[in-house]
C-alpha cells in the first residue's frame, strides 16, 4: 500500500521564525513584544505592529532566515518525530517562506529533517495546489480553511495568531493540534 503525503509548512511550524522576527523588530524599530502578542497571521494588522511597512515587515522575516544557523524549531522533538512518521507517510515541505530555496534547504539540514520534496510556494494560497498531498499541516487558519475547501485533511498547529479561529472552527476537516506530540499522535491513530 503507497504511502500517504504529509505536507508541512515551515513559518510557525517547523522553524521557529517568530521568536526571531519578533528580536529583530524590538532592535531594528524599538517595537517590544511576545509571540502571545501576535494576534493575527497577518502582522501589519496587528496593531502593535502597524507603524511597520510591508517592506519592513518582510525585510524582518529576510533577516531571519539569512541567519538560519541561529533559527530553531519550534519543537525539538521535531526530527525524531518526522523520522517515525516516515515510516508510514511521505513528507512534502510545503511552504510559501519568504527564505530562498538554499536557505530552507541548509536550515532543514541543519536540524536533520528528512523530507522527500520541498515545494516553494510564492502564495501560501497556492497549497491546495499540490493534488498528491493527502494530509497538510500549517499554523495559518486560511490556508488550512482553503485546504479543506479543496477536500483536503488539514491540521492547524495553535498559535497566538489562530486562537480566534480554533475558538470557532466547525470544520471537521480540521484538526487542531496545540504540539509536535499531538500532531505525532494523530497521524498515527488516524491516518496511517
Amino acid at each position: 500500500m503507497p504511502k500517504r503525503v504529509l505536507g508541512i509548512d515551515i513559518d510557525g511550524v517547523l522553524a521557529d521564525t517568530t521568536s526571531k522576527w519578533l528580536q529583530i523588530v524590538e532592535r531594528r524599530y524599538g517595537i517590544k513584544a511576545i509571540k502571545k502578542d501576535i494576534t493575527r497571521h497577518d502582522i501589519p494588522e496587528v496593531e502593535k505592529f502597524a507603524s511597520l511597512t510591508e517592506e519592513q515587515y518582510i525585510d524582518a522575516f529576510k533577516e531571519v532566515w539569512s541567519d538560519y544557523k541561529n533559527l530553531q524549531l519550534e519543537d525539538p522533538g521535531i526530527p525524531s518525530i518526522l523520522d517515525n512518521l516516515r515510516e508510514k507517510f511521505q513528507i512534502y515541505i510545503t511552504t510559501a517562506s519568504v527564505g530562498t530555496r538554499s536557505e530552507i534547504e541548509a536550515w532543514l539540514a541543519k536540524n536533520h529533517i528528512v523530507y522527500d520534496r520541498l515545494a516553494h510556494f510564492s502564495r501560501a494560497k497556492d497549497k491546495h495546489l499540490l493534488n498528491d498531498v493527502d494530509i497538510y499541516i500549517d499554523d495559518y487558519n486560511k490556508v488550512i480553511e482553503n485546504l479543506a475547501k479543496n477536500g483536503k485533511t488539514a491540521i492547524l498547529l495553535a498559535q497566538p495568531w489562530n486562537e480566534h479561529f480554533i475558538a470557532s472552527n466547525k470544520n471537521p476537516k480540521i484538526i487542531v493540534a496545540y504540539n509536535w506530540r499531538e500532531i505525532e499522535s494523530i497521524l498515527v491513530e488516524r491516518f496511517s
